[in-house]
């Protein structure tokens, strides 16, 4: 059964090299998304790890970004993951690490926003986060 073992909302995701390679770093989490006006462009990041997939099978993970009107301002589409012959000759569960770098997304309304996460076309999680005009 997949699951959602973490969810931020964060202004960015810088890539830091370590002795053991690549590795991703969030930087400042966001309670809330403050654009100057509304409406107005607003850039932010997604980090989510979405574990427990069914490795013998095709998977198919679709993000979304709904606004208060139920409009989606930021749809991934659907996703197919890539089945790994290591994960299935092993015990490792079976995740995935998606940052979405979301650059100048157009916010027409305060409000909350949803971003809904989907595995095999099913919703496995829902967040929320408010928007308000910054300064």
């Amino acid at each position: 059964m997949e699951y959602i073992s973490s969810f931020t909302y964060c202004d960015t995701i810088q890539t830091e090299i370590t002795q053991n390679g690549p590795r991703p770093q969030i930087v400042n989490p966001l309670q809330v998304l403050a654009p100057v006006a509304i409406p107005g462009n607003y850039s932010f990041a997604i980090s989510c790890n979405i574990a427990g997939f069914n490795i013998t099978s095709k998977n198919i993970v679709r993000l979304e970004f709904v606004a208060p009107s139920g409009t989606v301002i930021y749809d991934t589409k659907d996703i197919e993951l890539p089945i790994s012959k290591e994960n299935i000759k092993t015990e490792k569960p079976a995740a995935m690490q998606f940052n979405l770098d979301m650059r100048n997304l157009v916010i027409r309304e305060p409000g909350l926003y949803t971003t809904k996460v989907s595995v095999n076309n099913k919703i496995i999680g829902e967040y929320k986060i408010e928007v308000i005009v910054g300064e």
